[in-house]
């Protein structure tokens, strides 16, 4: 059995959506797991959006709550305006047509099938199997038995790495291949302690000149691997469509959408 992992296209559309359907045509029987961020950063997030209800309808698909999607709720349920810092003038244009004052876009937002359908999913921050566990951002690396809701939407260094000053990564405390998103691959860098699994650099550098943000491996020898997904959607990166990737259950990385 394999497994689709595609996350953060935030408001991409269609070039993200067609990567989703050519890795579910080459691989029809796969688990897709939706990761998160389908809105903000571009411009059609109705048309992402719609596609991810639609997927949802499907018993073999999987759609997780992203930091992005908690942050509409926030903003619609409670009038925490920290969504506005972080793409949702662009949502609100693509989810209703045009721009509106604050008080308006919360009002017409909580009447669509799209709040409604966010909302239905707030509790959906991580599907777990045998062999895999997906997570939009991650968790408390050091804790791994606590799934604390902020950090499972938010983690990023908590999740790295085992010495943040020093940015060493860390160890995979599960036996189960961990995927995530959240956090743009190119600027995420680190260094492997000993015993770092054969193939992989002994660092990932950020990339700031580039902005490549390839699928990112962490791995040490007799562990399961660690993948970092996010191809950096919510930048202004006109080339960057997503990373849609495939797995076999076995946790190796069979190919990657992009």
């Amino acid at each position: 059995m394999e497994y689709i992992f595609a996350s953060d296209p935030h408001g991409t559309g269609k070039a993200w959506i067609n990567l989703v359907k050519q890795a579910q045509t080459d691989y029809p029987d796969a688990k897709l797991v939706l990761g998160g961020d389908y809105i903000d950063g571009r411009k059609h997030s109705k048309e992402t959006l719609d596609f991810v209800i639609e997927q949802a309808a499907n018993p073999n698909v999987e759609v997780l709550l992203g930091n992005h999607e908690d942050m509409m709720l926030n903003f619609v349920e409670k009038g925490d305006d920290l969504w506005f810092l972080n793409g949702a003038k662009k949502t609100i244009k693509s989810l209703l047509g045009r721009g509106y004052s604050q008080n308006k876009a919360k009002a017409l937002l909580k009447a669509t099938p799209y709040y409604q359908f966010i909302a239905s999913i707030r509790d959906n921050l991580s599907y777990e199997d045998n062999n895999f566990l997906f997570i939009h951002a991650g968790f408390d690396i050091k804790h791994p038995e606590k799934r604390d809701r902020e950090l499972l939407l938010w983690a990023r260094d908590e999740y790295f790495y085992e010495d943040m000053i020093r940015r060493t990564f860390a160890h995979n405390p599960l036996d189960k291949t961990i995927v995530t998103g959240h956090t743009p691959t190119c600027i995420i860098d680190g260094r492997f302690l000993a015993g770092r699994a054969d193939g992989l650099p002994v660092e990932y550098k950020e990339d700031l000149i580039n902005y490549a943000c390839p699928v990112l491996k962490v791995q040490y020898k007799g562990e399961k691997p660690r993948y970092l997904t996010d191809n950096g959607c919510h930048g202004d990166l006109p080339s960057h469509h997503g990373n849609v990737a495939v797995f076999d259950e076995n946790g190796a990385l069979v190919k990657v959408y992009s």
